[in-house]
């Protein structure tokens, strides 16, 4: 007989009063709204087995609850806590004789969190549940049923992680499987990291989507853990040796940056566990929306003035420049008056990339771009900024990311080896790639 004929109860099967099951029922109401919240603090577990054993070396069990002894049972079979020999023997027989709820409801549990594939304990205890299949509280019974996978003590991991693969919302298939906590330890470990094997590369908005949805689903506390950096990781991996096509990248430079923030100031030891490699691809693609947005501020910024129309040429001079893959990193620093453009612009755009800037506090009217293209940074300005290339002997190099920059710590004397005037014929674009190359 199958493990799911096995689970499939007649129906008159009871065992319940009415009183029980509405209690049961309203148990586990809570418990769907609350996935994995603990139901005590952990340092209650060494207070309760401290009682649990007491009672067991008196054999009186007065004042010891099945709740009790469910710690108990779900510390043993987690095996982090230490456990006396007596205890962990009582434990043992419990397990092979319980018909009890609470703690058949502690060894699915302790299952689950424990999971190894193909170990002993593992096929042991998926034996133990398997032979206890018509005394399983419902939630279990249900999750088993509908999904036989997760009593597979050898494969079980890669079921799922199919499952999950097939699913437009992994996360809410998994809850409508009957599964308490997707993201817990043990057996959804592997079938997390499963799922992201068995995908294939994301190169679809779709795809990417479906990424960032599994550890961010709608009315669900946001994960910023080793599973989301390994999500990240599975989004940014294809484009470590290949250029992104451009309405792709710009989708998920969108999607990274609202879910897990700016790199360049937020979550710095989130995105550090992304390794270097990906971060490059992260921060390259964010060069791109920063040059674009300093020109969409300083064009709104100076739209009606007789220096409007300058910022054209020169967005079509650097885009080009960053379109052929040379520049790494970029920044921009916005004087005050610019500050109240970029906020405008994201508020009608709700683009953060409009808010992603230091700022200026040099002179109030001009705004920094800083690039860095290999081993040299490049500093571009409004007004009558010059193009200013680093490292140079007169002034230290500007580094990327501040939040304060004064333009008098950047401006090199004038005239100056390493600084050029924007002049009408366009030589200034002639001397910058000369200095590039």
């Amino acid at each position: 007989m199958s493990l799911a004929d096995r689970l499939i109860l007649p129906p008159e099967f009871k065992t319940k009063s009415s009183g029980a099951i509405a209690l049961n029922r309203a148990v586990e109401r809570i418990e769907a709204a609350f996935p994995g919240v603990e139901k005590r603090p952990p340092d209650d577990v060494p207070v309760i087995l401290a009682k649990v054993e007491a009672a067991l070396r008196a054999s009186d069990w007065v004042g010891v609850s099945s709740g009790d002894v469910s710690v108990a049972v779900f510390s043993h079979i987690e095996g982090r806590a230490f456990l006396s020999t007596e205890l962990h023997d009582f434990i043992v027989r419990e397990l092979e004789a319980t018909s009890n709820a609470t703690l058949i409801d502690a060894m699915c549990r302790g299952y689950l969190a424990s999971w190894v594939a193909g170990s002993k304990k593992t096929r042991r205890l998926a034996a133990q549940l398997v032979a206890k299949s018509q005394l399983l509280p419902t939630r279990w019974k249900n999750l088993f049923t509908r999904c036989p996978d997760f009593l597979d003590a050898d494969n079980g991991c890669t079921g799922v992680g199919a499952g999950m693969l097939e699913a437009n919302s992994p996360f809410s298939w998994l809850k409508q499987m009957g599964l308490p906590s997707p993201y817990d330890e043990g057996f959804m470990r592997q079938a997390h990291l499963e799922f992201l094997r068995q995908t294939p590369d994301p190169k679809s908005a779709r795809n990417v989507d479906k990424l960032i949805t599994w550890v961010s689903p709608p009315g669900q506390p946001e994960l910023l853990d080793t599973r989301a950096v390994e999500v990240v990781v599975k989004i940014l991996s294809p484009w470590v040796s290949a250029e992104c096509p451009a309405a792709l990248r710009e989708h998920c430079v969108d999607r990274l940056l609202r879910r897990f923030g700016d790199p360049r100031k937020e979550n710095h030891a989130f995105w550090a566990e992304a390794g270097e490699a990906h971060m490059r691809v992260m921060l390259k693609w964010l060069a791109g929306k920063s040059m674009e947005a300093i020109f969409e501020i300083v064009t709104d910024t100076e739209r009606g003035t007789d220096q409007g129309h300058q910022w054209a040429k020169r967005k079509r001079f650097w885009m080009g420049i960053y379109d052929q893959g040379r520049i790494d990193e970029a920044w921009v620093a916005l004087g005050s008056a610019a500050i109240p453009h970029a906020k405008s612009l994201f508020s009608r755009t709700g683009d953060p990339a409009f808010l992603g800037f230091g700022r200026q506090a040099g002179r109030n009217d001009t705004c920094l771009l800083i690039m860095k293209l290999g081993n040299k940074t490049i500093v571009e300005g409004s007004h009558s900024f010059r193009v200013h290339v680093f490292p140079s002997a007169s002034r230290p190099t500007p580094i990327l990311y501040a939040e304060q920059y004064n333009i008098d710590d950047i401006l090199l004397p004038n005239p100056h080896a390493d600084a050029r005037m924007h002049d009408t014929g366009g030589k200034w674009m002639k001397w910058v790639k000369r200095r590039i190359s």
